[in-house]
């Protein structure tokens, strides 16, 4: 009987330390695979915010007066005023 109990107990201990080498490896495939992913987004968050950076340039640039002002003349035909068209008003009455 002892000799079956050691029997057992060998088996078992092979069973669990398979178990264990089991979840290891599949512990580190999915922590591999996690960490591809990773820096994939990593990779995409970097262009997105090259991407970002280029569009508040360009909305800086689009929000320039002296870019307004070319549209306004080149769109509507308009142009700054001259003195003598420039009003100054007291803003006190109303």
């Amino acid at each position: 009987m002892s000799r079956l109990r050691r029997a057992r107990r060998a088996v078992f201990a092979l069973a669990a330390v398979l178990a264990a080498l089991s979840a290891v490896a599949w512990r580190q495939s999915t922590t591999r695979e996690t960490m591809e992913e990773l820096d994939r987004n990593d990779g995409e968050l970097a262009v997105v915010l090259d991407e970002r950076e280029d569009v508040a340039h360009e909305l800086m640039a689009v929000e320039s007066w002296g870019w307004v002002a070319g549209e306004a003349a080149r769109r509507l035909g308009m142009r700054p005023p001259t003195e003598r068209e420039v009003i100054i008003t007291s803003g006190g009455a109303r």
